[in-house]
């Protein structure tokens, strides 16, 4: 069986009856546009006026847009199907029937990124700021490329929905923006623009976000994405058929939000990047909503008030949250260009003045251009100087149900102890697209830097053996049997044979936090792991301890403990490696049990173990500290000892 054969028999064994009818249905769709082209067309539109006034503070919008970390050259002549990082391209041709699971046109993911056109808002923003109406014939003749460059199903940019209506959000946001410019309003060709240009682009995404979604097991981030861009855009542009969009998409985020995501506000994904991105598209609907004068339901706006305190409990002192999952700098909206801003904090500065939530306003955090745009009809800004800055919660939280784990603890205004254990599912719904074999890993901030860490993400489609080895146990501080993963990965994002992790006992009070958790990833060869995470508060130790039992008469293990790229190794006796970052005076003695072979491990180029992936399509040299063993005993118990060293 080739590996596109394969890939679409593990696909469809992860379907039922229902989604097998609905995919057919779909493929029926997709035949019929290709042989008869549609060409959606309105007959008639009216706008509702929010009448917002903005103010910004000052911001550098002019320096480069980053693109994965590349700047991004922005002007009329862009070329929308064009992966501007390998310089290949995507064909013209019907769109759902282009190749994007190999790097044969380069990477989607880049185009996409480009064609999210993120950049314009920043670009108006700037404008607003200088009335520089250069900034605004920049606008519009980027739009008027893009509408001529993207014929409707023509193309890499009508393959995906959730890129249909990442356009969609971030349009309306420059459309209230200038909607009470006079210049904008006043002069002739602007308007020809909107009335040719802008809105039947518009509609025509409308149309597409409504007959393409993503239900059944697609049914994650994507399908919240696609309410979201319908929900927003219906509330603005009123076509014939915005009532019934307007209904369906509300009714979608007031269900999403609650399935998605447990009472007490953890995202089902099991990728904390993503978290981010999804709090946004549900954030973003209910400021919309609020402003059109048709709020959300409480339990709605409970959830949303969950996820940020979830949020709130996530981070460090620094903000940093612990990199579970997959992530792929995915962002909603950036008003003010900067794709590197830690947008957690940003959510969570605009939740302290939506929900009146003085909290969540952080130590080290700023006022941002986004939560300004967002916060803009409650005079946000006024009311989030009048809020003190708050350090970091100080308690360890447990997420039982959910199988996340925090353990934290103060002393002093710069000292923090954080520790993150992982006993949740493998990811969401038949496929865990965006989860990674992770069962039982640990993470760990010291003072606000992470120290032991999960390497991160790097690509998805392409680079397949990187791929491969960044979602795999051996890439996580757990445990790996055999050299084999707790889940099969039968695709980029498609698992299969998915793991049962279950927390067994915990407790926590002031002096300690202990943790056990099981999993059965490794049930098929008659083996289970379980590991117990005991922290004691007062003399600042961990202690872990690994029980495998096993039917086998011989089996490897491999415990590794992966080091953030800044994270040296500054002493090694015996079985123990002093850690220590430059940033800090602390420092952690990281001791393996006696049983286990150990070694320091720097990454080289000539293997994918020991290397970090700062961002998406980013990748650095970093050390594994690799603990191994071979063993025949039908019980084995492993400890290791993590004590955290407090220099002033």
């Amino acid at each position: 069986m080739t590996g596109r054969l394969k890939w679409y028999y593990s696909r469809l064994s992860t379907m039922n009856f229902r989604e097998l009818f609905f995919r057919a249905a779909q493929m029926q769709q997709r035949s019929l546009e290709k042989i008869f082209p549609p060409r959606p067309l309105y007959r008639q539109v009216s706008i509702n006026k929010t009448n917002l006034a903005f103010t910004f503070p000052e911001t550098d919008t002019a320096s480069p847009f980053l693109i994965f970390g590349h700047p991004l050259t922005i002007d009329d002549r862009m070329d929308f199907h064009k992966d501007f990082l390998s310089g290949k391209s995507f064909p013209l041709t019907f769109s759902k029937s282009i190749d994007i699971r190999s790097d044969r046109f380069g990477s989607a993911k880049v185009v996409w990124e480009v064609n999210r056109l993120e950049f314009l808002l920043p670009l108006l923003i700037e404008y607003t700021q200088t009335r520089d109406r250069k900034k605004l014939d920049l606008f519009v003749d980027i739009m008027t490329t893009w509408a001529r460059q993207n014929p409707y199903l023509k193309g890499i940019n009508w393959y995906s929905n959730i890129e249909v209506n990442l356009r969609l959000i971030n349009w309306y946001w420059c459309w209230v923006l200038l909607e009470n410019d006079e210049v904008w309003q006043r002069d002739s060709e602007y308007q020809v623009f909107r009335d040719n240009i802008w809105l039947p682009l518009v509609y025509t995404h409308c149309v597409y976000s409504s007959k393409n979604p993503s239900f059944h097991s697609s049914a994650n981030n994507h399908l919240i994405a696609e309410y979201t861009g319908l929900f927003m855009a219906s509330t603005l542009w009123k076509f014939d058929e915005s009532e019934v969009w307007l209904k369906k998409s509300r009714k979608g985020l007031e269900n999403e939000i609650q399935k998605q995501h447990s009472e007490k506000g953890v995202n089902k994904e099991e990728a904390s990047g993503y978290i981010q991105f999804i709090t946004d598209f549900f954030l973003l609907s209910y400021i919309a909503a609020e402003q059109a004068g048709m709020p959300f339901s409480k339990a709605y706006t409970n959830t949303l008030r969950s996820i940020c305190t979830y949020i709130n409990n996530l981070l460090d002192m620094h903000g940093n949250h612990p990199k579970y999952g997959d992530e792929d700098d995915g962002r909603v909206l950036l008003p003010d260009g900067d794709a590197t801003s830690n947008n957690f904090l940003s959510i969570l500065n605009t939740a302290a003045v939506i929900f009146h939530k003085p909290e969540f306003k952080r130590c080290g955090s700023s006022w941002d251009v986004k939560s300004q745009l967002l916060t803009t009809h409650v005079n946000g800004k006024a009311t989030w100087d009048a809020f003190n800055f708050h350090r970091s919660p100080t308690s360890s939280m447990f997420y039982e149900k959910e199988g996340h784990f925090i353990m934290r603890k103060h002393s002093g205004i710069d000292k923090e102890i954080y520790c993150h254990f992982d006993a949740a599912p493998l990811g969401y719904l038949s496929i865990a697209a965006h989860g990674h074999a992770d069962a039982l890993s640990v993470i760990v901030h010291i003072d606000g830097y992470p120290f032991l860490v999960d390497p991160g993400t790097f690509a998805y489609h392409t680079h397949a053996e990187w791929r491969k080895y960044f979602v795999s146990t051996l890439a996580h501080n757990t445990v790996t049997i055999n050299s084999t993963d707790q889940a099969q990965l039968s695709g980029p994002t498609l698992w299969l044979n998915h793991y049962k992790a279950s927390p067994l006992t915990t407790h926590s009070t002031r002096e300690s936090d202990v943790v056990t958790a099981t999993h059965n990833g490794y049930r098929k060869d008659n083996m289970s792991h379980t590991r117990t995470i005991e922290f004691d508060k007062e003399k600042d130790f961990f202690k872990i301890t690994d029980l495998v039992e096993s039917q086998q008469a011989v089996y490897s293990l491999h415990v590794p403990f992966h080091l953030h790229p800044d994270v040296h190794v500054l002493e090694m006796t015996g079985n123990s490696y002093i850690l220590g970052r430059k940033e800090t005076a602390s420092t952690m003695e990281l001791t393996f049990d006696r049983a286990l072979c150990t070694m320091a491990i720097q990454g080289s180029d000539d293997e994918t173990l020991g290397w970090y992936s700062p961002s998406f399509m980013k990748k650095q040299k970093s050390i594994v500290i690799m603990g191994e063993l071979t063993s025949n005993k039908q019980s084995l118990t492993l400890t290791t000892y993590i004590k955290i060293i407090n220099r002033p």
